[in-house]
């Protein structure tokens, strides 16, 4: 389960296991897959087979890392209640197969109760907008996101850009090096790693 106030801005609420934590932090690290779509289109993401070639051409980086993973099956459930959308819950199954109907019933009922949670908890404001910094009822933060934010900042200061750029720019080298953007991020906040405007350059 993640809250997402904008692309950029997500946070891990709850991870049921590691394969669970991974697939999220991969789909933030990738910027694609079932829950970012969930959550920008405000509708149900059920794939029965995401090793099918349909899985495969609609995640085409995320897809062969979910199924290395364990993931063979994943769905998203907006987390919203009327025109509040404040992230999206993910399932996944380690074989092929969708959900039956009383299984999608249940998700859509954990998302108002989470929703509801989060409201009464004090997560977000009746307009929908999310508190930050987050505190979260449903378990710690998201691993290292904070230092995605904070090596961000950092990022857009060192290319002297815009602080979409600069995260654009982090997701980038995280997918060239083939590590997490939080593993990238620590690096850059540890200063082990700076962003030069001519990348050569980057040490």
């Amino acid at each position: 389960m993640s809250l997402t106030t904008r692309p950029d801005r997500r946070q891990l609420a709850h991870a049921t296991d590691a394969v669970a934590a991974l697939l999220d932090e991969q789909q933030f690290t990738l910027g694609e897959g079932p829950c970012i779509e969930a959550w920008a289109s405000g509708g149900q993401v059920l794939v029965d087979d995401v090793a099918s070639p349909a899985g495969l051409a609609r995640w085409p980086v995320f897809a062969p890392t979910a199924v290395a993973a364990g993931a063979r099956a994943i769905f998203a459930f907006p987390l919203q209640m009327g025109a509040i959308r404040l992230g999206s819950l993910t399932l996944y199954r380690a074989v092929p197969g969708a959900p039956t109907r009383d299984q999608i019933a249940n998700a859509v009922t954990m998302c108002h109760m989470a929703v509801g949670v989060m409201l009464l908890a004090g997560r977000a404001s009746p307009n929908g907008a999310a508190s930050e910094p987050p505190s979260w009822p449903l378990g710690g933060p998201g691993q290292g996101r904070i230092e995605v934010y904070q090596a961000t900042g950092m990022v857009a200061v060192q290319l002297g850009v815009g602080l979409q750029d600069a995260f654009a720019a982090l997701r980038a080298r995280a997918f060239t090096n083939g590590v997490s953007l939080s593993q990238l991020a620590r690096q850059v906040v540890d200063r082990h790693l700076r962003f030069h405007p001519d990348d050569s350059r980057d040490s």
